[in-house]
């Protein structure tokens, strides 16, 4: 996965969504929660690779 993703440092929604195989609702219910850390710039959402990698590190250890 850190392939796919490596060559960009910040992911729009729907690359987010694709990288974590999740949809609409459980993109938004991550970032509302915090699990996943973004910003809004406008009105689409942004999300760092290094909030993609901690997120699936953390939910690898579960």
């Amino acid at each position: 996965m850190r392939d796919v993703i490596a060559a960009k440092e910040i992911l729009t929604r729907e690359e987010v969504m694709e990288v974590l195989k999740i949809g609409r609702s459980t993109f938004y219910k991550l970032i509302q929660t915090g699990q996943l850390k973004g910003f809004k710039e406008g009105n689409r959402y942004k999300v760092p690779v290094e909030s993609i990698e901690e997120y699936v590190d953390k939910r690898m250890k579960i």
